[in-house]
């Protein structure tokens, strides 16, 4: 039986709630803590059910805090876990470094049990400063020109389907587009070639929609054309890897040119590792940059009056060329929207962390091994924070917002992306050049939906047109 995808992300980010507690039991009678929240519906299920009613995780989350306040209890299965959604409860847990890694442990197959998801205390911590290295600010503006050159390479298109009145389907450019630039920016020149691109992309997408169906209908059954397939799919990512590592070993490259392969090339010694993270780094960057620039051209296109100012602004600092830094750092209309559409479509609405011992959070005991779920997407919809949150308003963020209110990409124990700067800065290049050569506009008749799951996605694809500026 096929999902409705509405359903399939709801019970993808079920699936994987309830496997991250099956290693932090606390059972109901173990319950110590006075957090207010909900009894189990459900003897076996816990609020699975509530949580299916509501919609999604995230809808589940923002009812829950709007009936018992900013820290609340609920149950998945016979576990307990907490939700928090404050300015001053995300404060208290900022230290936190580790999660639980059983997040993510139903992706195992995919991106390896070695990955730095799975990496809590010092070793996670170590591991993590390392691969900052690769996505400082300093980094990501050296490779300025490479993004607008990817860029340019999609509006060229879009000019030649402006001229034939042809409709953009904007996810999956924005998705061709940053598939190519993440793994450009990260692996280097390998992927300049179109067709190893291609095949690596081919494989990367069918073996991550396969993870997403076993994560609703169950493990794949042992040799299925499906698991297969998907282990074929994963040695031929495994060999491109293999590829792209001896291409860069052949290569002399100056220490300041290095990238993130080359950080693992120095500091892991087994290839599986080095595959887990180049994985786990595509998985978790790419989606959310993709959908990122996503809704940002979605509220451009239905925006008219705010697409104008936008106009005015980016020709007044952009006049062609090469972009600076300093000219995105000047277009403060510009910063302003893209901070905008990071809370509006509240693009990852939650994280997880957990107290390695009993803790207070909130006033509360919180016994140890307790998943604690951050929800940052019901804090950027809170009303006492946002003055009509449900209003597109770019001029909300002329004034700072409270500390701990507008963490979009995360915030607690140094663990924010690690791939924020590239994310933002892509995507300011992209809107840049976008507004100073067209106008876009959203085709007729639609309905755009937010589908949430771990990332927030448009439900379907989203049409644009797009016309060339006099």
């Amino acid at each position: 039986m096929i999902l409705p995808f509405g359903i399939l992300a709801c019970l993808i980010v079920i699936v994987l709630l309830g496997t991250l507690f099956l290693l932090y039991p606390v059972t109901r009678s173990q319950k110590v803590s006075t957090v207010p929240g909900l009894e189990p519906s459900s003897d076996s299920v816990g609020n699975i059910p509530d949580i299916q009613n509501a919609g999604s995780m995230t809808e589940f989350l923002d009812k829950l805090h709007k009936e018992f306040g900013p820290i609340a209890s609920f149950w998945i299965e016979k576990e307990f876990t907490v939700s928090i959604a404050s300015p001053e409860l995300f404060k208290e847990v900022s230290h936190m470094f580790d999660k639980p890694v059983t997040l993510f442990k139903s992706l195992e197959p995919l991106i390896g049990s070695q990955s730095i998801q799975y990496k809590n205390g010092p070793e996670g911590q170590q591991l993590r400063k390392l691969h900052d290295r690769s996505y400082t600010q300093a980094k990501v503006v050296s490779q300025m020109a490479l993004l607008q050159e990817l860029a340019e390479e999609i509006l060229k298109k879009w000019s030649k389907m402006a001229a034939a009145q042809e409709h953009v389907p904007l996810e999956r450019h924005m998705s061709a587009l940053v598939m190519k630039s993440h793994t450009r920016f990260a692996f280097g020149e390998y992927f300049k070639d179109e067709k190893a691109l291609i095949a690596f992309r081919k494989d990367y997408d069918f073996c991550f929609r396969a993870m997403e169906n076993a994560l609703v209908e169950g493990p794949m059954k042992p040799g299925s054309d499906r698991d297969i397939r998907f282990k074929e799919g994963i040695q031929r990512l495994k060999n491109i890897t293999r590829e792209v590592i001896q291409r860069r070993k052949q290569e002399e490259i100056s220490p300041e040119d290095h990238i993130f392969i080359d950080v693992l090339m120095e500091n892991y010694t087994d290839e599986d590792m080095i595959f887990a993270d180049v994985i786990s780094y595509l998985t978790g960057g790419a989606h959310t940059t993709s959908f990122f620039m996503t809704w940002a051209l979605y509220f451009l296109a239905t925006h008219e009056d705010m697409q104008d100012k936008l106009y005015a602004e980016v020709t007044k600092y952009y006049k062609g060329g090469p972009i600076t830094w300093d000219m995105i750092k000047n277009m403060t209309y510009l910063g302003n929207f893209m901070k905008e559409t990071l809370r509006f479509s509240r693009l990852v609405p939650i994280a997880a962390r957990v107290f390695s011992h009993d803790s207070q959070l909130g006033g509360h005991v919180i016994p140890k091994n307790t998943p604690i779920i951050t929800s940052i997407g019901t804090l950027l919809s809170d009303k006492n924070l946002w003055k009509d949150p449900e209003t597109f308003n770019p001029d909300r963020f002329n004034e700072r917002p409270p500390p701990y209110a507008f963490e979009p990409f995360g915030f607690a124990g140094k663990r924010k992306c690690p791939g924020y700067r590239l994310s933002e800065i892509e995507a300011n290049i992209f809107l840049v050049l976008t507004i100073k050569q067209f106008k876009v506009a959203l085709v007729p008749g639609q309905v755009v939906k937010n589908l949430y799951g771990l990332v927030t996605k448009p439900a379907d694809e989203i049409w644009l047109t797009v016309e060339e500026r006099k």
